[in-house]
């Protein structure tokens, strides 16, 4: 069999594979924009009141964010953006689940004021 002939074993694509990938790791960007918006984000979040409604969504970007930025100074571009991107979302959910349950309390306080007012008028019409 002649040289050109040789059927592959994959040894020699595998290599190439592995060293595609590695260009491509290593020539990924470093992620900084995606870092700055989680951290803004994580920042905002614990400046409203999801630090007490959603401390837990809060607590995972955070930790989420500090990870990106472990990986970012480790050069692991990819996995830091990943997780940068993690961060926001968490971040973003964490405000959206303090809304909702600052909206739901809200409400609750409404209906009692309802019910309390429903309660003076039934009393002043049976008191006429």
């Amino acid at each position: 069999m002649e040289p050109h002939e040789r059927p592959l074993d994959g040894r020699p694509f595998g290599t190439v594979a592995m060293l595609a990938m590695l260009v491509a790791c290593a020539s990924a960007p470093p992620p900084d924009q995606e870092i700055a918006a989680a951290d803004r984000a994580v920042q905002a979040a614990h400046a409203s009141i999801a630090e007490s409604l959603a401390s837990e969504e809060l607590g995972a970007a955070s930790q989420k964010l500090d990870r990106a930025r472990a990986a970012l100074a480790a050069g692991q571009h990819e996995q830091a953006r990943r997780l940068a991107e993690q961060a926001l979302v968490d971040a973003e959910l964490a405000e959206a689940k303090a809304r909702a349950a600052a909206a739901e309390r809200r409400a609750a306080e409404l209906r009692d004021s309802l019910h309390d007012l429903d309660r003076q008028a039934a009393r002043a019409s049976t008191g006429s």
